[in-house]
């Protein structure tokens, strides 16, 4: 079953000095992903390392999965709804640069959308071998 394990405050204050590094390697995946080879889904994958480093250290301090579900499922409804309004309005034609502000938007929230369907995935499995399941 379910082993409980020493905390380790060494471990605990080296990752809070290095969440975040993580955090803005990620969004710099992110941001370069719209010029270059990256973008949000490599850096939502990237950013993903914070909740896994944060499960590893302290098991039972574990996110609200609840809220995270939320979050997974509202950025996908703010997809949709930029891609309609580029498509559906013509945004393309009424503002200048809208392009470039749209992939940028795009960009970040598929990483976020990516970051928190893959904190999902990962919370659930641990939940499940941790032993943890209703």
């Amino acid at each position: 079953m379910y082993e409980e394990r020493h905390h380790s405050e060494i471990l605990e204050d080296v990752l809070q000095f290095i969440y975040p590094l993580i955090i803005l390697f990620g969004l710099y995946i992110i941001l370069t992903g719209i010029s270059q080879p990256g973008g949000g889904f490599q850096g939502g994958a990237v950013l993903v390392a914070i909740f896994m480093c944060r499960y590893l250290v302290s098991p039972r301090e574990m996110g609200r999965l609840d809220l995270i579900q939320k979050i997974d499922k509202l950025i996908l409804v703010f997809i949709l709804a930029l891609a309609s309004m580029l498509i559906l309005l013509g945004f393309r034609e009424v503002i200048p640069y809208f392009n470039g502000i749209y992939n940028m938007l795009i960009g970040i929230l598929i990483g976020i959308k990516v970051a928190s369907g893959l904190t999902v995935i990962f919370y659930t499995f641990a939940f499940i071998e941790g032993g943890k399941e209703d």
